[in-house]
């Protein structure tokens, strides 16, 4: 049985995490965010697609190549990207600095950012912070850093579960951020095959491979299943760390641990997923986008998605008008296989296309669907076994507002 219970990050044995204010943002929010383990950890990460990466997103990926991590530092308000050669210096720096600070192998330490590109980092006011970032880490702290990781959030993102290994108790902890430019379509690096971040901590006893694993089946599921706005960020990020002080017997893959490891992070990134749409930038609406009937798990995967992109669709959805073309149009270019004779579309549960052609509803039974603040669309495509779901909200004039001045 998986628990919920309290603390994020800090709920498993060994972490402690700090967030404070250093002076990067104007607004005098918290911006510095710290986690951190007693003792040495796997690791595996997941990164954005984006052909341009921030310096943190490069080096990262670097310093992951041995699989190992014992520190996160985080700033806020600065995404140092496209900052030439110092953005790398800057991020090198910020790493080092916590490293020195913990007594850690500077490869250690992962770096993370978030906000305006293009700027450079306020990198003497983050040196100057890390001791006092340090000194205050507790078990305590994992709310600190929570809120220190946030931009235009509105409100803190954390979960943490405990489920049994056997006898022995492992609980996984999990800060994140993200309310807009999110459209995650991330990979493990090496590749098996949003800015939104992610730190995830564990205190299992897990094989590396059974890690990476877990955390690309459940990404894939949850967080690349998301888009608020359909620009995928340059710093987008899921990191986990396992420091194994639970002493549990060592989860491998194919076994039903791993299965309850993997069930476990899934729900906490499902729950984070959620949160991340219910408090995006301007949304006043949170919609699940449901496609069945298809042919492959791709050709859902591609609608849902598709549907869930629509800039029209999403404007209808804002202002409460059941305009289901839209969402024709949408299955329509998603590049899946579609037969429109063989498509339904249904709005909540209102049925309205079939056979190739609207089904008669009156319009205030539909304009009651997309009234609400929770609306879910279903698209049965008809042509196979294989279903996918996206999650999406509205866009709202708030949402312009908020972005046609997001760097002034």
């Amino acid at each position: 049985m998986i628990k919920v219970v309290q603390h994020g990050v800090t709920a498993p044995i060994g972490f402690k995490a700090n967030g404070l204010y250093c002076g990067i943002k104007k607004s005098k929010k918290k911006d510095l965010a710290l986690i951190y383990s007693e003792k040495p950890c796997l690791a595996a990460g997941v990164f954005t697609t984006n052909k341009i990466q921030a310096s943190c997103v490069v080096i990262n990926k670097e310093y992951l190549k041995d699989a190992r991590a014992q520190a996160i530092v985080a700033n806020s308000g600065n995404a140092n990207c496209m900052t030439g050669e110092s953005g790398f210096e800057n991020s090198r720096a910020m790493g080092l600095a916590v490293a020195r600070a913990l007594k850690f192998n500077k490869k250690d330490v992962l770096v993370a950012s978030t906000g305006v590109i293009g700027k450079p980092l306020p990198i003497k006011k983050i040196l100057n912070a890390i001791p006092e970032l340090v000194h205050g880490a507790s078990r305590q702290g994992g709310e600190l850093a929570a809120a220190s990781i946030l931009t235009t959030d509105r409100m803190n993102k954390e979960i943490a579960v405990e489920l049994y290994v056997g006898k022995r108790k492992i609980k996984i902890g999990a800060i994140a951020k993200g309310a807009g430019m999110i459209h995650p379509q991330m990979a493990l690096h090496p590749p098996k095959h949003a800015t939104m971040l992610c730190f995830v901590t564990t205190d299992a006893v897990i094989a590396h491979n059974a890690l990476r694993d877990a955390l690309d089946q459940a990404m894939q599921k949850t967080f690349n299943t998301i888009t608020i706005d359909g620009d995928m960020s340059t710093n987008d990020m899921v990191v986990i760390l396992a420091n194994g002080m639970a002493q549990n017997k060592k989860i491998v893959e194919k076994t039903k641990e791993f299965r309850d490891f993997s069930k476990a992070l899934e729900m906490i990134f499902l729950h984070i997923a959620k949160l991340m749409i219910r408090d995006a930038e301007g949304a006043t609406k949170f919609v699940e986008i449901s496609v069945k009937g298809a042919q492959t798990h791709e050709d859902a995967t591609l609608v849902s998605r598709a549907v869930a992109s629509s800039n029209l669709f999403k404007c209808a959805l804002f202002g409460c008008d059941p305009n289901w073309g839209r969402i024709a149009a949408a299955v329509g270019y998603s590049g899946a296989h579609v037969d429109p004779w063989k498509m339904q579309i249904y709005l909540g549960k209102e049925l309205v296309l079939r056979n190739g052609g609207r089904v008669k509803k009156q319009a205030a039974v539909l304009n009651r669907v997309f009234a609400q603040k929770n609306i879910k669309i279903t698209v049965d495509l008809g042509l196979g076994k294989y279903a996918a779901t996206a999650y999406t909200c509205d866009f709202s004039t708030n949402y312009v507002r908020i972005n046609s001045a997001y760097r002034t």
